[in-house]
């Protein structure tokens, strides 16, 4: 038996990561203003509209670094071999991110000057209402894996990440920073039941409707939104976001000097992934159609810290933490299983690198 489970999450554990550093940096800000506000700031206070600036001819650089910790054990008819219980895969990495215009264009294009931020003057921005089609370059990408037994995917898993310099995906960002159309995925993963999971949960990650009224600081906002690529059914994803803050901006520290006196948004995300409700069988309709039939649980939380420039919108730094536990079985037709238990823990940082010559702004 080879259950599509497991497969799908070994390549999670190489294309997720990568897919969410994509909706960060094309979303920026979109994930702390989703709706059901529950506000706690003064009735007086100044809300302030975090909707992402996005320019046609604007380019963004981050530098990345990721480190995930599997601890897990599988059990059952496994075809493939046991692999290592404990897996660590450190990430870095250099995204270039261009903003290519709207994604409808409109009858006319801009040919106005530069402003001294490297916008153009009346150029093209989903502050109108206009989807925008971004690109995302992977410039430089190296990972290192270290496990606790022998791993023959070691090696293999290193590569995928290696593979991925120089690779793009490209996708529209709405004006409500929902992510849509991902085109590139098809070189980085070959199985299309991973690949359509992929496009999905980075769907699911860019969130839904954000507010429109802004937030204010000392806010609390609720958001929640099903999780439609886990192997179990009925799970949702929920958040609590709170704007903290305003405080000088947190770049990497030799960068500091390129954001000299800005400001940013302080904003604290608290997540968690568990089931809406019990089910009696949370099998998955993909899975039902081939034949297969899951069971078990599936539990997370997390927290991020996000500085988003009050000037610009876009994200100058986050940093994220989160803990899965996960205990699952994968059953076929005839009977045979896979149970697939342990934790997943995944630390992250994104931070804006300042701008290289040559790039067209």
């Amino acid at each position: 038996m080879r259950a599509p489970s497991l497969l799908a999450a070994r390549l999670r554990r190489f294309v997720y990561p990568c897919l969410l550093v994509a909706a960060i940096l094309a979303c920026s800000a979109h994930f702390v203003l989703r709706a059901q506000s529950r506000s706690k700031a003064s009735p007086s206070a100044p809300r302030i509209d975090l909707h992402p600036k996005l320019a046609a001819g604007e380019v963004l650089r981050y530098q990345v670094q990721l480190q995930t910790v599997t601890d897990t054990k599988r059990s059952g008819a496994v075809s493939d071999p046991q692999g290592p219980s404990r897996l660590t895969v450190t990430w870095d990495a250099t995204v270039k991110l261009q903003v290519l215009g709207q994604a409808s264009p409109p009858a006319a294009s801009s040919t106005a000057p530069k402003t001294s931020g490297g916008r153009t003057a009346g150029a093209e921005s989903n502050a109108v209402g206009e989807p925008m089609l971004i690109r995302t370059t992977y410039e430089h990408s190296t990972a290192s894996v270290k496990s606790d037994s022998p791993d023959p995917q070691a090696e293999e898993i290193e590569q995928r990440y290696n593979r991925l310099e120089g690779q793009v995906i490209e996708f529209t960002v709405g004006t409500d920073g929902h992510i849509s159309n991902v085109h590139g995925l098809e070189t980085l993963l070959d199985n299309d039941q991973v690949r359509q999971a992929a496009e999905q949960w980075m769907a699911q990650v860019s969130g839904p409707a954000i507010a429109s009224q802004g937030v204010a600081l000392g806010q609390s906002w609720n958001s929640a939104q099903p999780a439609n690529s886990m192997p179990l059914a009925g799970m949702i994803w929920r958040s609590n976001s709170s704007y903290l803050r305003n405080e000088p901006c947190r770049p990497a520290e030799a960068n500091a000097a390129e954001f000299p006196g800005e400001l940013c948004a302080v904003i604290l995300t608290r997540q968690s992934v568990l089931p809406l409700k019990q089910l009696r069988d949370p099998t998955p309709e993909d899975y039902r159609r081939n034949g297969l039939r899951t069971s078990g649980r599936w539990s997370g939380s997390g927290e991020s810290l996000s500085f988003i420039s009050l000037q610009t919108h876009s994200a100058v730094s986050v940093t994220q933490d989160s803990s899965q536990q996960i205990d699952f079985t994968v059953t076929n037709s005839s009977g045979r299983s896979i149970r697939y238990a342990g934790t997943v823990e995944t630390h992250s940082r994104v931070t804006l690198l300042p701008p290289v010559a040559g790039d067209s702004r």
